[in-house]
Parts: structure tokens; C-alpha cells; sequence
């Protein structure tokens, strides 16, 4: 059975509240949140054309929360599948030490946004975004690629089923999976190791 954790929305869990306040802020600055409640979907932003697929921003904090509940490290290489703005690839490799981070996504104007927004780690290597279309993903190189030690998704129960085969593949490799706003419990082949039903938060992990 998967562990559970009930964290009151905008409590801190231990490890984000260690990080320096002026590091936190800089984070919210370059990559502000939406209001949840007032917002309606799907969510525009000026300067990027979203007409293939709404771009839907997680929110600072639970992007901080994700990453700590799969145990993010300096050993790590993420995945960011659909990587919008590229916040979560910047906050692997910034707050949690990830030895790198790519972002894949569809739209090219996001593909751009992301790589202005995380220059420096761009410019270091230490970070890179792609366009890609997810609809061949089965022929991507970047997905078949075993360097990869967690993998974050944001898909529809559709979106699951149909790249439930590269799932378990690497589920069952040793991946951690962090899945967002929709969990993967349809795929009986993956295992729920942790979960935050509250901020819509799943990490998959083999035991």
C-alpha cells in the first residue's frame, strides 16, 4: 500500500523550508504562480501560442514539494515530460543539485521561454529543453534513453494508457515516476510508493 502524506495547502515541508528565503523568492519571481481557485482553464500567457494544448503551470510549491517527496538528489538525471516553462527542470537542478534536466515539449515559443528563463544552467550544460511531438514519442531517442533516473509527467488517464508500455519499462528499470494533478493507478503494473492526494502529487518507484 502506498504511503500517504496530508499536507495542508501552504504548509512547508522540512527540506524547502531549509532553502535561503532569497533563493525561494527568485524562484516565484521567474516563474510565478496562478491562482488556482480564480483561474480559469485553460491557461494563456502572453508571447506563446498554446493553440495545439493549453500550457497549465504547476505551482512553485508543489513543484518544490514533487521533487522532495521522490527524493530528488545530486545523483539524479530528470525527465520532464511536457515541460511547459521549464520550472521543474529548474528547480531539479537548482535547489535539489540534479546532475542534469532535460525538458521536452511541444510548443517551440515554450521551448524558447524555458531556455531564456534558465540560461545560466543552459549555458552550463547543465540543463536543456527539446521540441518534440509526444504523439511519436515511441520513436524518440530522448525517451528511449537509459540515462534517465526520474521522470515527471503530467498526462490524462488517455495520456497514461497510451504511454502506459514506456512507463512500466522504466518503472520496472528502477525509475522513479512523479506523476501531477493525474495519477497512474489505472497502470497496474506500476506501484504507488508515496502520495499527496491534496496537492495531486504520485511518485511510482519499484521496491
Amino acid at each position: 500500500m502506498a504511503s500517504s502524506t496530508n499536507t495542508a495547502s501552504g504548509s512547508t515541508h522540512p527540506k524547502i523550508a531549509s532553502f535561503p528565503a532569497d533563493q525561494l523568492e527568485h524562484f516565484r519571481r521567474q516563474y510565478p504562480d496562478y491562482d488556482e481557485q480564480e483561474s480559469e482553464f485553460p491557461l494563456w500567457i502572453e508571447g506563446v501560442d498554446t493553440t495545439y494544448a493549453p500550457f497549465i503551470p504547476t505551482s512553485t510549491r508543489r513543484v518544490l514539494i514533487a521533487l522532495e517527496m521522490v527524493g530528488l538528489s545530486s545523483a539524479d538525471k530528470v525527465l520532464d515530460v511536457g515541460s511547459g516553462d521549464g520550472r521543474f527542470c529548474f528547480a531539479a537542478v537548482s535547489f535539489f543539485g540534479a546532475q542534469k534536466a532535460l525538458g521536452i515539449e511541444y510548443e517551440q515559443d515554450l521551448v524558447e521561454k524555458s531556455t531564456e528563463l534558465a540560461q545560466d544552467l543552459v549555458d552550463q550544460g547543465r540543463i536543456s529543453f527539446q521540441k518534440a511531438d509526444l504523439t511519436n514519442w515511441r520513436d524518440s531517442p530522448t525517451m528511449q534513453s537509459k540515462e534517465w533516473s526520474v521522470i515527471v509527467v503530467f498526462l490524462s488517464p488517455e495520456g497514461g494508457t497510451d504511454m502506459e508500455e514506456w512507463l512500466v519499462q522504466e518503472f520496472e528499470r528502477g525509475v522513479r515516476i512523479v506523476a501531477l494533478v493525474f495519477d497512474l493507478k489505472h497502470l497496474k503494473s506500476l506501484h504507488c510508493s508515496l502520495e499527496d492526494t491534496e496537492e495531486g502529487i504520485w511518485v511510482y518507484e519499484k521496491q
